[in-house]
């Protein structure tokens, strides 16, 4: 029930501008945002990554600060680390953009809105830098791999997979790959929309991709 925030786009260098527009039109294409009209707004910032580039994100901390948590257990770094501390074979997945294979519903469509220079957007899947984003999806991944708890954990986006022998490591693998290949096939423009932005790494790759 709180009232609407409202926040005016940070000031940013001219370069700066320039990313900002370049990701705006990358998740207009792809169907992760869409323009709002929202009474919400966030503002947008800019973080340096490790390898020089720039990550795009929304300053949520005022919208945090009036959300109620979920309070879906996380899972423990100790107990995890104690699993695969028991391992011989551990190999890693890294669900790239995983928080966009999650809808939103249209009350948190336009809450997530976000203000730039260029006009006000709002997210159609869940982005980053919300209080419960880690916890929604969290969840997700959980019913991913339920019942692989002996051989398959996650801490959000990061999945290991572990094994005592190298047969038994093929065999686990096996069966993480047929859950992720069981992942229900999109059948609307928005499951359509959502797959793109959990796939959007690899658009670089591949010709015509947001079509």
């Amino acid at each position: 029930n709180a009232h609407p925030i409202r926040a005016q786009p940070y000031r940013v260098a001219p370069h700066a501008k320039t990313a900002i527009e370049r990701e705006v039109q990358d998740m207009l294409q792809m169907g992760i945002i869409r323009p709002s009209s929202s009474a919400w707004a966030s503002p947008v910032v800019l973080v340096p990554k490790p390898d020089g580039e720039i990550r795009f994100c929304v300053d949520y901390r005022k919208l945090n600060a009036v959300t109620c948590p979920d309070n879906y257990p996380m899972p423990r770094t100790d107990e995890l680390l104690e699993k695969l501390g028991r391992a011989q074979f551990i190999s890693t997945l890294d669900l790239t953009k995983g928080y966009w294979q999650v809808p939103l519903d249209e009350s948190a469509k336009e809450r997530s809105a976000f203000i730039t220079h260029v006009g006000l957007y709002e997210f159609n899947v869940l982005p980053f830098g919300l209080r419960n984003a880690p916890a929604t999806f969290q969840k997700l991944v959980d019913s991913l791999l339920a019942g692989l708890g002996e051989s398959a954990v996650a801490y959000l986006d990061d999945v290991a997979i572990f094994s005592d022998s190298w047969a038994e490591h093929l065999e686990h693998l096996q069966k993480v790959f047929e859950r992720i290949r069981e992942w229900p096939v999109p059948k609307s423009k928005k499951q359509v929309q959502s797959f793109l932005g959990l796939a959007g790494y690899y658009r670089r790759f591949v010709p015509h991709y947001s079509q």
